[in-house]
């Protein structure tokens, strides 16, 4: 596995190691991580509990799972302990708040990011294959794709190695279903959702012209041939300016013959709603070209 300097990096970040004897340094502005350490009290982020953590145990260990993908501020995040990997024969960390598993790691599957040892996206993107539903793998590999911060082929080779481990099943699936296109994370969820229930796929985000060339709207998800728009209306939506925006552009599609579908949050917890309305529209278009 990859380490770093961790002495060096943590110094850097004011994160220490303490003492009975230095302790007393360290009892006013800041505050311990994990037992034996003192970062200061406005450092409190990923990076700092992380560096804290590699410090206490001797820098052996790399940060996997749910941790990696916030370091790679992944659009999954989940408050929860932090995850790191040792290797199989080496000891486990026993400590409140951090979750250790052991297993042997590749040099191909380790990187740095903002100086910690952490998977590489292709590899977290497996790794948290069993952590969450399709849908939400989709928008986090959607994410990675878009930043350019892996690609399919790179998702291929983590997953020939990785045969047997728990989600590679859905980690297979929602690879098929990848699309760096994708602006946010709903617009994701809402297509792959979509494409899981058998429906053809919508193309993320489509210029959308009327017969003069005209731009009118820049679509979430579109089906260009039966002119149906999949729009997800999110908190962002609510203002008085959004709403505004939102019915100027709907009444320019509506006018050119395009039929809009309007996704709610209580579509995406109840997936069969969400479904429903997207066959509904294009069985009403195919009842149209009749």
């Amino acid at each position: 596995m990859i380490q770093p300097d961790v002495d060096s990096v943590a110094l850097q970040d004011d994160v220490h190691i303490v003492t009975a004897a230095t302790r007393h340094r360290f009892r006013s502005g800041y505050w311990s991580p994990t037992w034996g350490t003192r970062v200061p009290d406005d450092r409190r982020d990923l990076k700092a509990r992380c560096l804290a953590l590699l410090l206490a145990i001797g820098g052996r260990g790399v940060f996997t799972g749910m941790t990696a993908l916030e370091a790679w501020d992944g659009v999954e995040v989940r408050p929860g302990p932090i995850e790191i990997t040792v290797d199989s024969g080496g000891v486990q960390v026993q400590r409140a708040d951090v979750r250790c598993r052991r297993r042997s790691l590749g040099s191909d599957d380790v990187t740095r990011v903002n100086g910690l040892p952490v998977t590489t996206p292709q590899r977290t993107f497996v790794d948290v294959a069993p952590l969450m539903d399709v849908p939400r793998l989709v928008a986090v590999g959607d994410d990675l794709l878009r930043r350019r911060l892996l690609e399919r082929a790179d998702i291929d080779e983590v997953l020939r190695r990785s045969d047997g481990q728990r989600g590679v099943r859905a980690a297979r699936r929602a690879r098929d279903l990848l699309d760096p296109r994708a602006e946010s994370p709903r617009e994701s969820i809402v297509r792959a959702i979509i494409i899981e229930a058998g429906l053809p796929a919508p193309t993320p985000q489509v210029e959308i012209f009327d017969r003069y060339g005209r731009f009118l709207a820049r679509g979430d998800l579109v089906y260009p041939d039966l002119k149906v728009v999949i729009e997800y209306d999110g908190a962002h939506h609510l203002t008085r300016q959004a709403q505004a925006h939102d019915a100027r552009r709907r009444g320019l599609l509506g006018n050119d013959g395009w039929l809009i579908v309007t996704v709610v949050p209580e579509d995406v917890r109840q997936p069969h709603l969400l479904v429903h309305k997207v066959t509904s529209a294009i069985a009403a278009r195919h009842h149209l070209s009749r």
